[in-house]
């Protein structure tokens, strides 16, 4: 199977997590603005885009972990 071959069976396998990365990185590209996060007795000041690619990489490492013992299909 040539390298062409793999790539279009990841993005034909793969395509609605594609356009789900795509979506999240065009939303966190168009809020750059600075806000204010409060937790508990923290209060951290950041930009909007990195607090939300921080939660986008807690939500990913979530499901990663969650779909960790389960058998691929094949």
């Amino acid at each position: 199977m040539s390298g062409k071959d793999r790539a279009l069976g990841i993005v034909r396998n793969h395509w609605i997590s594609i356009v789900l990365v795509i979506l999240a990185a065009v939303f966190i590209a168009q809020n750059r603005y600075r806000t204010t996060i409060e937790l508990f007795w923290l209060n951290v000041t950041s930009p909007l885009w990195l607090i939300l690619l921080v939660l986008f990489a807690v939500g990913f490492a979530a499901g990663r972990l969650s779909a960790r013992g389960k058998v691929p299909k094949k």
